[in-house]
């Protein structure tokens, strides 16, 4: 006998449909805010991606990239709405998907009746919405949806010269409607209402579009640290996605975009669930724990075409206890959409499937720990270990360390020169630094010089009288944030010709010895010490190798972690090749476990349990 299946059939539909209405997109996770819920699942996001103009680039065919990331175990993809865009050749990137060819460009607003678009095709109409960009856009994040990607939408970017706010549709050269007769550094600001109007709608009907949507979360502005924009202006455009979700059935997280390398979040937004960096430190995390907010790192880049560079810092980071790293991989180009685009030496940043594969290894290292009761535990290293960064998230019981050589770690680090300089002549002298980057500089006491910003190589100079044969202490702050690498200190006076401070003159600061104390710390503000070692005096250039000799890998290295007693499995794990190097356990009577670490390179992960 065959049964009626019909309205059992309709209820089961309609629990289905019910069940599907309240998914809620990714958001924080209620017992541990610094990471995230996803498909019911704990979830930390790593990827590696195109240049963010998937949708805005007609000639990209993202649903390739998409199955790319998805293959390759990454979970997280980010993109550009299409209010901002790059010429070809901006910033001396080859074959950049945010740089559509002539024609290519598609964005929130319909093309009008009237030619002179400059990079082709007719003028916009801002008071009109482009249905084929919303379909489009649509089809992106399904498509990124039906992958298991998540898609981090970027609304805004600001406009780092002439040439991008050229291309941008809100320029009153390329719209009809009389708008963005302003300067490129007041677009993203409340200063004009008609400009403001275009940009809220854009927002809201964006937001509707794409509510059903829970694979997305949007940030507010690339970069908004650059050329102008305001956080009066980032709040604002928060509180417009926040109004528009409020009479919506879903509520998408909000990300903002705080800083290059790390900063303090000061007075956060309450919308704000995720706060980003750009070649993020993980001091990013540190200084910012405490706001129980998730941190990322959502581009990298500026460190060569290299893997390891990008490498040590995805997981230095994740395992400072960040939640997202989203590298910006130049692999990916129109014709490459499957990331096989072999880039030149001149690309500003890395990428391809052997970096993928790496990021891909971390992400699954993290996954399994149960990561959502883990906490940053920086504690546990019991003692310095000269010539490593070491990172570790741990709960009682279970403990996720890496180790990564520092002599790798070009960029982002600080110096301090102190000690006594003693002079040859009673008079006024100058002192000079020249620095690529900042610089900061003491004499008993007082600082004469103060520029502690990323800058080309830059003379400072300051006058301090001095008298002949009494020493005064003198203290040299640096730090090196991307690129060139310079830190030198003159002199000169009526009577001392302008030359760097020989050794002669200076002495430590205990006065035990000829020359100066300088110490490594590998962040920019100079609080994770790392080393020091004895110079004669400060002419650093290029290289943290010349002072900071490390151990090479097959020297033995010695770690010390403050866990209590009892039996722990060590399992060691090579990041580059995802290969188990050595399982040993390990049984220690006292409050501190000491470990052997097997030979290795450049970095090595210890996943270690109780």
């Amino acid at each position: 006998m065959v049964k009626k299946l019909g309205p059992l059939v309709a209820v089961l539909t309609a629990l289905l449909s019910l069940a599907c209405s309240r998914s809620r997109p990714i958001h924080l996770h209620p017992d541990n805010p610094h990471y995230f819920v996803w498909q019911d699942k704990p979830t930390v996001l790593l990827t590696s991606g195109e240049h963010y103009g998937a949708v805005l680039n007609l000639e990209f065919d993202f649903e390739i990239y998409l199955q790319t990331l998805q293959t390759g175990g990454l979970n997280l993809t980010r993109t550009f709405s299409g209010v901002y865009c790059e010429h070809p050749g901006a910033f001396n990137i080859s074959k950049n998907t945010l740089a559509p060819a002539a024609g290519k460009l598609v964005c929130p607003w319909a093309r009008s009746e009237q030619p002179g678009y400059r990079n082709g095709g007719n003028k916009f109409d801002l008071e009109k919405r482009d249905d084929a960009y919303f379909e489009r856009l649509r089809s992106y994040v399904s498509c990124a949806a039906d992958h298991d990607i998540v898609v981090e939408l970027v609304l805004f970017c600001p406009f780092y010269g002439d040439e991008q706010w050229g291309l941008s549709p809100l320029h009153i050269a390329n719209n009809i409607n009389g708008i963005g007769d302003v300067d490129r550094t007041e677009v993203y600001t409340l200063k004009h209402p008609q400009l403001t109007r275009m940009q809220e709608n854009m927002v809201r009907q964006i937001v509707t579009e794409l509510n059903e949507f829970d694979n997305l979360y949007y940030e507010i502005c690339n970069e908004p640290y650059f050329a102008g924009p305001t956080l009066e202006w980032q709040a604002h455009i928060a509180t417009v996605i926040r109004e528009t979700e409020a009479t919506l059935p879903k509520k998408h997280m909000i990300a903002q975009n705080i800083a290059n390398n790390f900063a303090r979040v000061e007075n956060p937004d309450e919308n704000v669930d995720l706060f980003n960096f750009h070649y993020a430190l993980p001091s990013a995390v540190d200084e910012n724990y405490h706001l129980n907010r998730a941190v990322g790192d959502d581009e990298t880049g500026f460190a060569g075409t290299g893997d390891e560079p990008y490498r040590l810092e995805a997981w230095n980071f994740m395992l400072a206890g960040g939640a997202v790293f989203s590298h910006l991989d130049y692999s990916f180009t129109v014709d490459h959409e499957d990331g096989t685009y072999a880039f030149p030496a001149t690309q500003p940043g890395g990428g391809g499937a052997a970096l993928r594969r790496q990021i891909r290894i971390l992400k699954e290292f993290i996954e399994g720990f149960d990561f959502i009761r883990m906490q940053p535990m920086q504690q546990i290293f019991a003692s310095p270990i000269p010539g490593l960064q070491a990172r570790a998230l741990g709960r009682a019981g279970e403990y996720a360390i890496y180790f990564s050589r520092t002599r790798q770690l070009q960029q982002n680090y600080s110096l301090r020169w102190t000690g006594r300089l003693t002079p040859k002549y009673t008079e006024i002298y100058t002192l000079h630094t020249i620095t690529d980057d900042g610089v900061r500089l003491w004499v008993d006491g007082e600082k004469l010089i103060d520029d502690w910003t990323s800058h080309a190589p830059a003379e400072n100079a300051a006058e301090i009288e001095m008298h002949a044969g009494v020493p005064v202490d003198i203290r040299m702050d640096y730090f090196q944030g991307m690129g060139g690498a310079e830190a030198t200190l003159l002199w000169s006076s009526a009577s001392q010709v302008k030359e760097v401070i020989a050794a002669d003159y200076f002495e430590l600061p205990d006065g035990s010895a000829s020359g100066l104390k300088v110490e490594w710390f590998d962040d920019t503000e100079l609080e994770n010490h790392q080393a020091e070692t004895v110079v004669s005096q400060v002419a650093f250039s290029g290289s943290l190798k010349g002072l900071f000799p490390t151990p090479e890998a097959k020297d033995e290295m010695i770690v010390n972690l403050a866990l209590p007693s009892g039996s722990y499995q060590c399992q060691w794990l090579d990041p580059i090749s995802g290969d188990l190097i050595k399982t040993e356990t390990i049984q220690h009577a006292t409050n501190v476990l000491t470990l052997s670490l097997p030979t290795f390179d450049r970095d090595i992960a210890l996943a270690l349990r109780k």
